[in-house]
């Protein structure tokens, strides 16, 4: 039988990440601790899920690619959530400073495991 523990991660994350952009309101008037908290919020949030996906993909979910399509897979739900922050929400936007952050917490992982590629237990396959 089969763990699929990084597959849970990989779905309460991203659950996680749809409930913050769709259904907790926006604090106005609240002074933020840092001065780009939102983009650093991103930065992490995108860097972990494509690190639970790509977790998954390798070990999980036997694919050609695994990093490669964690990557894209993380990417492309960034920029569907950006899309529909714009449309189908009043109180929220999308930003594509919000997507350039997410691409960016996704390319920090991916250049951490091809780096060290022991720490993370990944077989440095594209």
């Amino acid at each position: 039988m089969k763990n699929y523990f990084w597959f849970v991660c990989s779905l309460v994350w991203a659950g996680l990440i749809l409930y913050l952009s769709f259904f907790t309101p926006i604090s106005e008037g609240e002074e933020p601790w840092l001065e780009n908290q939102d983009k650093l919020g991103h930065f992490i949030f995108y860097a972990v899920l494509s690190m639970f996906l790509i977790k998954t993909f390798s070990k999980e979910i036997s694919i050609q690619y695994p990093m490669n399509s964690g990557a894209l897979i993380s990417l492309i739900f960034g920029v569907l959530i950006e899309l529909g922050q714009h449309f189908f929400t009043n109180d929220r936007y999308g930003d594509f400073m919000d997507v350039l952050a997410n691409g960016s917490g996704i390319l920090l992982v991916v250049i951490l495991i091809r780096i060290f590629p022991k720490y993370f237990r990944h077989k440095s396959i594209l």
